[in-house]
């Protein structure tokens, strides 16, 4: 499913593929795929097949590819089907998907069934299920995978890379093609995308699109993965919370940020009271007419970022507050965010010339700036996120900040190489500065030369005094930049609202 020219699509339920369903009378011509929602548990497994299936068959005869998308098991509890079939592994302390081989293996009879999405997996392993805690009111708090008693997060990230390893080939060994997560929070893409899993970010929503995309592009070059993009309407509790004009630029910057697969979440929004298609869908059709077969030369593996982010990814996107996010790293509540964590709010401070929050990357957090209206698009200049182990192909960074709890030598080793031999400008606290850097370094600030390029010493990320130095690497306020191999450059001016752009 991937390619140089992005491919298009919808999410909906498997319930309204059909020839008579209004929803998807008004897409099928207009897209390459579905992501199909399932809902398979509430029939017994033979019924659930066959109804999947004759859906699908439906696609088949359109010429229309398919993910089957999971989501029922992050609100219930219990998901066993009438004839007894577990769909979740659920103990005293786990609860997560589980899908029957066979209905994976009945799927791959479709010559157009491409694979499995894992809907919002980040978000239970990260918050450890919090919409069935919210629903059991707050009774049953399990965990997606096994946690460490202790407290050391270097240590449980690891444990959870081999767990996701092992689960994402779990998934695979049981037929399906690709294997899909699709994250609310920009954490985990490294991690999932070093097993195999392919990156998918969330666009609108309560995200900053450009900031979202920054981090999954990161994971998806490090990685060799292909790239996908939700544009999710939803915003907070409201369907759809977001424009219409809103959406089409956000499937725009898709297309012109080399993304290989987006769709929209979800064709509900796109009929009105009387089922007649509305301005969405207007909107939709008119992204499609014009930029669904557009040809394309590059795609996110031609991206060639200028500034880059180094960091372990612990899992920390600012949470924290009274009511739903609870402070800790990877869902394990023994394990709190410490200043470490929180450098990589400030990098993208920088980065967007302040225009995120300090305190978290999106509008999620109850929080004074979550008030600010909610915009898609922020300044960002040719920017990506790699992460503790990447080794090589940023040859084409001019500045590179190094954060978090671990890096390791060989990645450290390799940064310093580009600082002498490249010119690389590197922003980092003492803890990652080469030691004869780290002797030269004062307390707060130094700029410390080295071969071609320069080293800034500082426990201060945000201060004026950095920003000052590296302003020259920051773009222009109000655009962003997109920088691809070959020389292509692509610059957007944002709109004052930020949701849509100016293409310069």
């Amino acid at each position: 499913m991937a390619g140089k020219t992005m491919r298009l699509g919808i999410n909906m339920n498997f319930n309204n593929i059909r020839e008579d369903g209004p929803q998807f009378r008004c897409v099928c011509d207009k897209v390459d795929f579905l992501v199909a929602h399932t809902d398979p548990h509430i029939a017994d497994l033979p019924v659930s097949t066959e109804k999947t299936l004759a859906a699908a068959k439906l696609l088949d005869d359109r010429g229309i590819d398919y993910v089957a998308n999971f989501e029922f098991q992050n609100f219930g509890h219990d998901a066993a089907a009438p004839d007894g079939t577990e769909w979740v592994l659920n103990t005293d302390s786990l609860h997560r998907l589980e899908i029957p081989e066979a209905y994976i293996r009945s799927l791959n009879a479709s010559p157009h069934f491409k694979g499995v999405m894992y809907d919002e997996f980040e978000h239970a392993i990260i918050n450890q299920n919090v919409s069935i805690i919210l629903a059991s009111k707050g009774k049953i708090k399990k965990s997606v995978f096994a946690l460490l008693d202790g407290d050391d997060p270097y240590e449980q990230g690891e444990l959870l890379n081999r767990q996701i390893g092992e689960y994402a080939a779990q998934i695979k060994g049981k037929g399906a093609e690709l294997f899909i997560g699709e994250h609310v929070f920009p954490v985990l893409f490294h991690t999932f995308a070093r097993n195999g899993m392919i990156p998918n970010f969330k666009s609108q929503k309560e995200s900053v699109t450009n900031l979202n995309f920054a981090v999954a592009a990161g994971a998806a070059l490090q990685y060799g993965t292909p790239l996908w993009t939700c544009v999710d309407c939803w915003f907070r509790m409201t369907n759809p919370g977001h424009s219409a004009d809103e959406m089409y630029y956000n499937l725009k910057f898709a297309d012109l940020a080399g993304v290989n697969n987006a769709y929209v979440e979800s064709t509900s929004v796109f009929l009105d009271e009387s089922g007649r298609p509305n301005e969405y869908a207007e909107r939709f059709a008119a992204f499609s007419d014009s930029g669904r077969n557009r040809e394309r030369s590059y795609d996110i593996h031609d991206y060639r970022p200028e500034i880059g982010v180094i960091r372990y990814d612990d899992t920390y996107w600012g949470q924290g507050d009274p009511v739903m996010w609870r402070y800790m790293l990877f869902g394990n509540k023994r394990i709190k965010p410490d200043r470490r964590s929180k450098e990589i709010l400030g990098l993208f401070y920088l980065i967007t010339h302040g225009e995120t929050s300090k305190r978290c990357f999106n509008w999620d957090k109850i929080h004074p700036w979550a008030l600010r209206r909610h915009r898609s698009f922020m300044t960002m200049n040719s920017a990506a996120v790699f992460d503790d182990r990447v080794r090589e192909g940023l040859e084409s960074l001019k500045l590179c900040f190094l954060s978090g709890i671990h890096i390791s030598d060989e990645t450290l080793a390799y940064v310093a190489e580009l600082v002498r031999k490249n010119g690389l400008t590197v922003v980092t606290p003492k803890r990652f500065a080469p030691e004869p850097v780290r002797g030269k370094a004062g307390k707060t600030y130094a700029e410390i030369a080295d071969g071609k390029g320069l080293w800034i010493v500082t426990d201060r990320i945000c201060s004026n005094r950095v920003r000052k130095k590296i302003a020259p690497y920051l773009g222009r306020k109000g655009e962003m930049r997109l920088t691809f191999d070959g020389g292509r450059e692509i610059r957007l001016r944002i709109s004052k609202d930020g949701n849509s752009f100016e293409v310069l």
